[in-house]
């Protein structure tokens, strides 16, 4: 599935925010600038550089899937018991 216009855009500007794009071609329109600007960014990620937008180039670009962090809770405390007894 391609990306959509807005998408390709959004990569365009991540691509001009590190300076591998001109702020003007972020059209939304994937052309030559676009894949030349993408195979410059990865070979400096050390990435395979096709020029072609993949998923470790979109995470290096910080545009990869968001995960919240799961916080686990410890339990509440319960009411204070006597540790020999077992009473509270």
């Amino acid at each position: 599935m391609a990306p959509t216009p807005e998408r390709y855009r959004q990569i365009q500007q991540a691509l001009a925010s590190k300076g591998y794009l001109k702020p003007e071609e972020a059209t939304g329109k994937w052309d030559q600038s676009s894949v030349e600007a993408m195979k410059r960014f990865q070979a400096e990620q050390n990435l395979e550089s096709t020029g072609k937008v993949n998923s470790l180039s979109l995470i290096a670009l910080g545009l990869g899937p968001k995960h919240e962090a799961t916080v686990v809770k410890p339990p509440a405390p319960g009411p204070a018991q006597d540790p020999l007894s077992g009473r509270e």
